[in-house]
């Protein structure tokens, strides 16, 4: 039988190596999901906290450098010193430049603070000259009683960029001037530089003020408006946010806002720099995957083989078993698993089916011998039955024959008398007659007897014949005692297969690769089930034929023993009619010696006449009985034969239904390939 051939994707082997590869496939690749995943936001995380603590550190810079001069300027604006010098009162300028030149030498800074009275004309300097700044924010911010910090301004006089602080001076409530000192934007840049990779700070217009990469000066790097970034536009005092822009690509920006200038610190990371540890990291984790995926793939294939081998060599022994031949399943019954269970169970079924079928072609060969023997016993018997029936009725013909002669000889006894020389002739034919049928008697007895012999011969055979067909059935039975065990197994196995597919079930992801194995399993006991189910129809037949067989043995014998009772009923009388005709012989003897005393011996004549004639009578009607039994033994011998030939053709049915199985084969199953 060919066997069907599997498809790649529909193979167990196929599918167990998938399972085990998606068990690890997919938990692998959550991992570095999740591992990216975590390392990113951790990386971001981080990233946030130090670009905020960094802003704040920046901004404390700052914050430092605005009290500092904030502070300085409010010192000089509350000075006694130089409340009444503005107020115009007579205070030496030598006196007042000299404490705005030390607070300038406190500083140290390379600026200069100036003092303004209201009409905004500078009237000390601690050097330079006096210059008219009522145009000026900061001036008109301070004379309005604010403490100030100027935006990005250029100076007049060296083109620096810079900012200016500046706070009222006030004589009680009233202000009188202010005190403003500058400050260089690029000392800023320095302490940026210093302390952060990527810090800049923005006046309250949106312009860059400072920035730590380079310095902002004509001819060197160009101002740079960010009003439109989220820092500025967001409202908020401190933040972090995502930026994106094709000239500085994508970056994280945390930003805080200085409360007396207004002016925003911030600090920026780029998106690469921040995810570059965590894309690492993630690479290392895909790498050990592959490795872990290469080594998984290894193991899953070695698994699935060891899965489907045993499979593959039950598949090709059941495929043998289908195509009648016995191939027991080699190597892998030694396997101490379920797999070897499996094989085990298959090699005992095969085992038992090879023993039955083999005691099957045995009895089967005896029967077919016993029945050829029956067949050829049943046609001597018909024969020698036909030819026993031929020589009764030769018999009859003459006892009939016989009783008409007498009952003539009886009615002219009477006219014996005048008749002797006729009666002297009629003895001698009497007594030839009589010698022929002392004969033909003798031919018939022993006929009879060879007939009676070859009866009980037939009575012995058909005994053998019933006892064949009772061992025939006997081992009919012994394979149906087999089929079921046979049909057991195959429902042990499908329970185990369905116990296997409940525990498969509660196993979840990891028993999909078992619960395939324990369906394939189900479908090999089905298989089984239904095979041994065939089977056991075919016994049952069998079984009725081999009853039917027995009933028409036990009805040949019975016929054969009723005819052997008929038999010896016909020879014993037959062997009267012997004993009769020699009376006959010496009653015609003494006729023919006493024909000259006829006339006194008349009335003895007749009434030895009369019972002549009775007993020719009786051997007539004795003849037509024994021949009435040999067309009843005849008919019967002729049903014996019949019930021989359907036994013989049972015989052949059955030898021809057993050549299915080659119980000879030594074939061996092929070991599934690598």
């Amino acid at each position: 039988m060919k066997q069907n051939k599997v498809g790649f994707f529909d193979s167990v082997k196929t599918r167990l190596i998938a399972i085990m590869l998606a068990v690890v496939i997919v938990p692998l690749a959550v991992a570095i999901i999740v591992s990216y995943v975590t390392s990113t936001n951790k990386a971001m995380s981080d990233a946030q906290s130090n670009l905020e603590w960094q802003a704040w550190y920046v901004q404390s810079l700052f914050v430092n450098s605005v009290d500092t001069n904030m502070r300085m300027i409010q010192s000089i604006a509350g000075n006694p010193t130089i409340i009444n010098y503005v107020k115009g009162n007579d205070i030496p300028y030598d006196a007042v430049q000299a404490t705005l030149q030390e607070c300038d030498a406190v500083m140290n800074d390379g600026e200069n603070t100036s003092v303004t009275d209201a009409t905004g004309m500078q009237v000390a300097r601690g050097k330079g000259d006096f210059i008219d700044v009522s145009e000026r924010e900061y001036f008109k911010e301070a004379m309005a009683g604010n403490n100030y910090v100027s935006n990005i301004t250029i100076s007049k006089s060296n083109g620096r960029r810079m900012v200016t602080f500046a706070c009222p001076v006030k004589d009680g409530d009233t202000v009188i001037g202010i005190v403003h000192r500058n400050y260089d934007l690029n000392n800023f840049h320095e302490i940026l530089e210093k302390e952060s990779d990527n810090a800049f700070v923005v006046d309250r217009t949106g312009m860059v003020a400072a920035h730590s990469q380079y310095i902002i000066a004509e001819g060197e790097h160009d101002e740079v408006d960010v009003s439109s970034s989220e820092f500025y536009t967001s409202g908020l005092d401190e933040g972090f946010y995502k930026n994106a822009s094709k000239s500085f690509g994508t970056n994280y920006m945390a930003y805080v806002k200085e409360p007396t200038s207004g002016f925003v610190v911030v600090t920026a990371t780029s998106e690469s720099e921040i995810l570059s540890a965590a894309r690492k990291s993630a690479t290392i984790v895909i790498v050990v995957g592959i490795i872990l995926l290469i080594i998984a793939s290894i193991i899953s294939v070695l698994m699935a083989k060891s899965f489907t081998d045993p499979i593959l060599a039950v598949e090709k022994s059941l495929d043998a078993l289908s195509d009648g031949r016995f191939v027991k399943v080699k190597k892998h019954d030694a396997r101490k698993d379920e797999f070897g269970s499996i094989s085990k169970a298959t090699n005992s079924v095969i085992g038992t089916l090879d023993g039955i079928v083999a005691n099957i072609k045995e009895s089967a060969g005896e029967v077919g011998v016993s029945s050829e023997e029956l067949s050829d016993m049943a046609d001597q018997i018909s024969q020698t039955a036909e030819d026993v029936s031929n020589a009764v009725q030769e018999i009859a013909s003459g006892a009939t024959q016989q009783a008409d002669e007498i009952q003539s000889a009886s009615e002219n006894v009477g006219r014996i008398g005048d008749a002797v020389a006729d009666v002297q002739n009629s003895t001698g034919n009497l007594s030839d007659i009589a010698q022929k049928m002392k004969e033909a008697s003798e031919v018939s007895s022993n006929s009879l007897h060879s007939l009676k012999e070859s009866s009980s011969e037939m009575t012995a055979k058909i005994d053998d014949i019933s006892n064949t067909i009772q061992a025939t059935k006997d081992a009919v039975n012994n394979i149906s005692e087999k089929v079921e065990g046979i049909t057991s197994i195959a429902t042990q196995t499908n329970l185990l297969s369905l116990n296997a597919s409940i525990e498969a079930a509660r196993a979840g992801e990891a028993g999909k690769g078992f619960a395939v194995v324990a369906e394939e399993i189900g479908k090999l006991a089905e298989d089984s089930k239904q095979m041994a189910d065939d089977i056991k129809k075919e016994m049952e037949q069998l079984l009725e034929q081999s009853d039917a067989a027995v009933t028409a043995a036990e009805d040949v014998k019975q016929g054969n023993n009723d005819q052997q009772i008929a038999l010896g009923e016909t020879l014993d009388a037959v062997n009267g009619m012997l004993e009769d005709i020699g009376n006959t012989v010496g009653g015609v003897q003494l006729i023919s010696e006493g024909a000259d005393t006829c006339d006194n011996s008349k009335n003895a004549v007749v009434d030895t006449m009369s019972a002549l004639s009775a007993i020719s009578e009786e051997n007539a009607a004795s003849s037509e009985e024994t021949g009435a039994s040999m067309q009843e033994l005849s008919a019967t011998v002729t049903t014996l034969a019949g019930s021989a030939n359907n036994l013989k053709e049972i015989a052949e049915k059955l030898n021809e239904e057993i050549k299915f199985f080659k119980t000879d084969s030594g074939e061996q199953p092929t070991e599934p390939a690598e």
